[in-house]
């Protein structure tokens, strides 16, 4: 009696629409999840359908007003809106198979009245968001379970609310607002374009999570299309300055990722514009600080030299045939030099050396290709045209050895990078192994090539009697946080004195403690034998 009660008072009392946004969206999910202990689906999606239609009704009933656009912005109904779309919401998160009959038909109903409340609060941001995020957490909750002719319809709902949206410049910052409003409205834009790239992510997952008795592909329904059209209309709204807001950053490579590896054709769809920019985010997030959003964008940046590489092979344009500005050889290339440089010369985590190795095994495939064309030609195996190719993009780092017992390793871990382990150059499981191997062996002699080179000729006395206030620049251009420069600096001290490298050894503890993580304070290991012996 006391739960009839509560479900009767949530539906009839006004009073409750005084709760919170939290509290009514906790509320309506609490109630519609109490369906489950009902006995059977039939009367789960009976108990919904009358705890939730009359909000479906008002909504229906309020965008059918001739009205509407006169009464809508009034405080009281603003607030009857708010209410019911947090209702909405925390009913659709509790949609599960026993009560998913019942979301689905109450989302149908609404779904002109969204697109009409939509256009008529545009200007409205806290209502805009409010209608996006309804649609994706009912579209999230729903479409595992949808049949073809049912998946059709939501696709059709979804292609037209991105047209509206886009069509009305909602996702737009005026430059003319002050500073103050600038940040307002950028904060209101990122909840949007999160919103936008959610509903696109539960829209991909169709393709993987499929509950449905009968396949969408048979029916000629395909995800890839509204997915294309979001594209077109998300990404040029989303800013590198945006990007710095860390839930958009994770949400956006995070789908863009799933797109390179399940749509790679749809990126070749794409105007030379919007692929540009898809181009440029993947650039600015090889060199985030965030390790996750760096992986995500080394594993689409390898399903996207990985697509061109296997339409080329398979005789056909691959990338060429977007028409993009700059030819797709260039951007591989472009690719293959900024993770090279990465690699080499740059500071990141030890995590992403597999990751970063296969996202270069097929980059190195696509140049390949291209030397293989060229007066490379006449080398008949391809690992001596990818040797060229690494030694001609790694001249600067050739170039600045003057010891030719140094220059004679760099060549050998070149040449062992693309020839060690029997490797093949072909895109299977066994070969991305290989080369994982090989680029951890090529990394450990490359760096410590260069780190050799660095500390030749090096005052070490003097590195010792330096004042306290300067250890922190000598710790840091050494860069003791690799492992390989740990074992280059032990090795230059292990001909002084017990007392000498103890001392430096309690130096780089101090140091090591305070600008190192967690992870790499293991790497000490690497040196206490030496002053132990």
């Amino acid at each position: 009696d006391s739960w009839r009660d509560l479900a009767n008072a949530f539906t009839n009392e006004k009073s409750l629409f005084l709760l919170s946004s939290a509290n009514q969206r906790s509320l309506a999910q609490t109630l519609v999840l109490s369906a489950s202990g009902l006995r059977n689906s039939e009367a789960a999606n009976q108990y919904v359908k009358g705890l939730m239609g009359h909000m479906t009704t008002y909504l229906v009933e309020l965008s059918n007003r001739s009205d509407l656009k006169s009464v809508a912005h009034q405080p009281d109904i603003i607030m009857s809106v708010s209410c019911l779309l947090e209702r909405l919401r925390g009913a659709a998160a509790a949609a599960g198979p026993r009560r998913q009959r019942a979301m689905y038909e109450i989302g149908i109903s609404v779904m002109n009245p969204v697109l009409l409340l939509l256009e008529v609060y545009k200007d409205e941001s806290a209502v805009v968001y409010l209608l996006l995020k309804f649609v994706v957490d009912w579209v999230d909750g729903q479409i595992s379970y949808l049949e073809s002719r049912e998946t059709a319809s939501v696709i059709d709902f979804c292609m037209r609310l991105l047209q509206l949206y886009s069509s009305h410049n909602i996702g737009k910052i005026s430059i003319s607002l002050s500073s103050t409003l600038l940040s307002e409205a950028k904060t209101e834009k990122y909840k949007d374009l999160r919103a936008l790239l959610q509903l696109l992510s539960s829209l991909c997952s169709k393709d993987l999570v499929d509950f449905s008795s009968d396949s969408i592909e048979a029916t000629g329904i395909n995800i890839s299309q509204v997915v294309f059209f979001g594209l077109h209309i998300v990404t040029p709204l989303i800013s590198l300055e945006l990007l710095k807001y860390p839930k958009l950053c994770h949400d956006y490579f995070s789908l863009l990722s799933h797109i390179v590896e399940v749509y790679p054709e749809t990126l070749a769809q794409l105007n030379s514009e919007a692929f540009a920019h898809i181009i440029g985010t993947l650039d600015f997030g090889l060199h985030h600080q965030d390790l996750e959003v760096v992986s995500t964008c080394l594993g689409a940046l390898k399903a996207l030299a990985a697509y061109n590489y296997r339409e080329i092979c398979a005789g056909k344009t691959g990338l060429v045939s977007a028409g993009h500005g700059n030819s797709p050889e260039g951007i591989f290339s472009q690719f293959l030099r900024s993770l090279l440089q990465l690699l080499l010369f740059e500071d990141y985590s030890p995590d992403l050396v597999s990751a970063a190795a296969d996202a270069l095994l097929p980059l190195i495939l696509c140049e390949q290709g291209l030397y293989q064309n060229s007066a490379l030609a006449k080398y008949e195996h391809s690992h001596v045209i990818a040797l060229l190719l690494l030694q001609k993009l790694g001249n600067e780092l050739i170039e600045r050895q003057t010891n030719p017992a140094l220059k004679s390793r760099l060549a050998n871990a070149l040449h062992s990078l693309t020839s060690s382990n029997h490797l093949a150059f072909r895109l299977d499981r066994v070969n991305y192994q290989r080369f994982r191997k090989n680029l951890n062996s090529f990394l450990v002699e490359v760096r410590g090539i260069d780190r050799t080179r660095g500390m030749t000729g090096f005052d070490f006395a003097g590195l010792f009697s330096t004042p306290m206030g300067r250890w922190k620049h000598h710790i840091l251009w050494f860069g003791v946080g690799r492992t390989v420069v740990l074992h280059q600096f032990a090795v230059g001290f292990g001909l002084l004195q017990a007392t000498f490298k103890l001392l430096g050894l309690v130096i780089v503890h101090l140091y090591l403690w305070e600008y190192l993580s967690w992870s790499k304070l293991s790497l000490l290991m690497l040196i206490t034998p030496i002053v132990e012996g």
